[in-house]
């Protein structure tokens, strides 16, 4: 069951079945997203795989939090302030972010009409990060961090990234999370509505696999400043 008060952020491992093994869930997905499939796998098998499993694995989820099963949900590309949603007939489903990021995704999920926004990216080298966040002396770790936490509070805002630049987005404040082992090597951030009350966050994850998902309990708060 979902609170307001607290935000469901579920890691999704996208490798642990080997290529292929969704192919007979393909039906699933609605006609926008089978076409985002074909189109990647014209060009990156892999890229496919994964984004195969990932939309797999969101609406499992969230079919998870209605009762129903994945394929009954409509995928809504156009839910308030432009967020992508999925929706049971005319129920509502529950307010969600998704972001990828190689071998991971992550989703935040919270009650209907509620504000989320997550990113998730893999640390790596070769960033010009003092050009790309105008700061200097911007570490790859830090800038990586400072990155996520920009993209969260854009998306909770559903302002997207090119109209959000440079407005104030205190209004949606973001914080980084500690990603549980093995995803210590991904910066991740999330972002809520400016509140009174601090916002827990409770980590749950999902294996990628076809099943029960398992739960981890969480480690965090945002959303007090």
């Amino acid at each position: 069951m979902l609170h307001p008060d607290v935000v469901d952020v579920w890691l999704i491992s996208l490798d642990a079945v080997a290529p292929g093994g969704h192919d007979d869930r393909v039906d699933e997905l609605s006609p926008y997203e089978q076409h985002r499939l074909w189109r990647l796998g014209q060009r990156n098998p892999r890229a496919r795989h994964r984004y195969l499993a990932t939309h797999l694995a969101v609406r499992e989820i969230v079919a998870g939090y209605l009762g129903c099963h994945p394929g009954e949900l409509t995928h809504v590309r156009n839910a308030p302030h432009g967020k992508p949603g999925y929706n049971l007939g005319w129920c509502p489903g529950p307010a969600v972010s998704l972001s990828r990021s190689d071998g991971l995704a992550l989703l935040g999920v919270r009650p209907p009409g509620a504000t989320v926004g997550v990113d998730v990216e893999r640390i790596r080298a070769g960033i010009d990060w003092p050009r790309v966040l105008g700061r200097r002396a911007v570490g790859t770790v830090p800038g990586f961090r400072a990155w996520t936490r920009l993209e969260a509070s854009v998306k909770a805002s559903g302002l997207g990234l090119a109209a959000g630049a440079g407005r104030d987005l205190s209004p949606w404040p973001a914080a980084t999370l500690a990603l549980p082992h093995p995803f210590r090597d991904y910066a991740a951030a999330v972002a809520t509505e400016q509140r009174q009350k601090p916002v827990d966050i409770r980590f749950r994850h999902h294996s990628g696999a076809l099943g029960r998902p398992s739960e981890e309990r969480a480690l965090a708060q945002v959303g007090s400043w």
